[in-house]
């Protein structure tokens, strides 16, 4: 299971005396990422300048509900809304409606238990609509009412169907996803309804069943604003129910008077189903989001690809830098009759010194003898490694070949990567170098001291300098 762990993260140490190794894939990397995140900065902008600027989602709800949940619903304005109606009778002359007047013709609110006036636009809510077109005869027998289906007769070109019209308005709407102010446009019922057609057979009473469908729409705010819900709705379908004959009935306001029932229209308000919209607007920080997200998953999938090429690449570099010394220079001290006692005492001894132990080797006599200078130093030659343990040039694809080593165990370029990369693994292995250091630490411990300021780590140079920031 050890090989599928690709989640732990790597130790950090240094590389090279640096934070990390810096190559020139890795810098063509990153110039390809940088074009690539200019390229999608454009795009994005000019894309959230030009499309929309709100997200819609939109779901058809349908759940049961308890009566008392169906009627604490009824009276919720946001499911059982107030729309304004007006209902026009007449005869349908080509694409119009020709109002045939007759005053006898009534609207009467089952509701309320009044009549209203047949140019008048009432309020109603949903479930409180209950409107009956109704004869108000004037005549005994309703005799009155055959003279008016006879003029209607007549009206229709002696047709002999007697066909009237229905005309039902009420309030519009229309959906405006991407309006800033407002997703829901209302329109009043004077200015543009929507409206329904029906045929209606005035030999017989007719029943209509108007099936509501209500839109809830929620617009999602900010954290600190709360969302704000509207409603609209409208007739998704109805039904007729036709009697063999005229109904008659009486009403309190007509007494003695005799009255047919042509047409009853009613509502049913299923509250169980509805329709809910979603709107979200898209911010300058949703954009910003969007476009940090993507470059983060790029630079990702950039840091994955150099990453088969740094690995071998920098175990490569440790170990070219150690074996592919630079040439070191030799000194000869020569004798001064400034030096002390005892160093005069060896004058006629050569005393060799490498460049890289010469700068102490002057710092220290400069505190016994000022007057020490380099040209008490002559340079002798030069120390240099053999030529065969240079490690040669690789090319590019080397190191990324190695990461198939497998099958390029023949190549000679591909052993001395994969031979790099196992010195560093072993030696700069964690366990190994602590082991090594308690090692080490004992070795000390069991040392005689020639000098005991040696045996003080403030004494190394660095931590001299860090001391004189304390």
């Amino acid at each position: 299971m050890h090989p599928l762990d690709i989640i732990s993260d790597s130790p950090n140490l240094y590389i090279l005396q640096k934070g990390s190794n810096k190559t020139n894939f890795g810098g063509f990397l990153f110039l390809i990422y940088l074009a690539i995140i200019i390229v999608i900065l454009i795009y994005y902008i000019v894309d959230y300048k030009k499309n929309d600027k709100f997200t819609i989602q939109s779901f058809s709800h349908f759940n049961f509900k308890t009566e008392e949940e169906i009627e604490k619903r009824n009276e919720d304005e946001l499911f059982n809304p107030y729309i304004n109606f007006r209902i026009e009778l007449g005869v349908e002359l080509i694409k119009n409606i020709s109002i045939l007047q007759n005053d006898n013709l009534k609207l009467y609110d089952n509701v309320n238990s009044k009549f209203i006036n047949r140019t008048e636009i009432f309020n109603r809510r949903i479930t409180d609509f209950d409107i009956i077109i109704l004869y108000d005869c004037i005549e005994e027998n309703c005799t009155d009412y055959y003279e008016f289906l006879d003029e209607l007769k007549i009206f229709n070109n002696n047709k002999t169907v007697r066909d009237y019209y229905l005309a039902f308005q009420y309030d519009g709407f229309s959906l405006q996803h991407q309006n800033k102010d407002k997703p829901i446009n209302k329109t009043k019922v004077d200015e543009k309804p929507l409206y329904r057609y029906y045929k209606l057979n005035l030999n017989s009473s007719t029943e209509i069943r108007f099936n509501w469908k209500n839109i809830i729409y929620t617009e999602k705010k900010g954290i600190w604003q709360t969302n704000s819900n509207d409603s609209c709705g409208y007739i998704e379908n109805y039904n007729i129910y036709y009697y063999e004959q005229l109904l008659k009935g009486e009403l309190t306001e007509r007494k003695g008077k005799q009255l047919f029932v042509l047409c009853e229209i009613i509502f049913s308000n299923d509250n169980l189903q509805y329709t809910e919209y979603f709107r979200k607007e898209v911010s300058l920080l949703d954009l910003a989001a969007k476009i940090l997200s993507l470059m983060a998953s790029i630079f990702t999938g950039t840091r994955i690809i150099l990453r088969f090429y740094s690995n071998s690449f920098n175990n490569f570099k440790i170990i070219e830098k150690i074996l592919n010394k630079q040439p070191i220079k030799k000194y000869k001290i020569k004798a001064s009759s400034e030096m002390n006692d005892s160093d005069n005492d060896n004058n006629n001894k050569e005393i060799f010194i490498k460049d890289d132990f010469k700068e102490k080797f002057v710092d220290k006599n400069k505190n016994e003898n000022e007057n020490i200078d380099d040209k008490d130093y002559e340079e002798i030659g030069n120390e240099s490694e053999s030529d065969d343990k240079r490690l040669q040039k690789l090319r590019f694809f080397d190191f990324f070949l190695n990461n198939l080593y497998c099958c390029f165990k023949k190549q000679k370029k591909q052993n001395i990567i994969n031979m790099c990369n196992q010195i560093v693994y072993k030696y700069g292995s964690i366990d190994f170098i602590i082991k090594n250091q308690i090692l080490v630490e004992n070795i000390i411990k069991d040392y005689k001291w020639n000098n005991p300021k040696l045996n003080d780590v403030e004494n190394n140079n660095l931590f001299i300098q860090l001391k004189s920031y304390l």
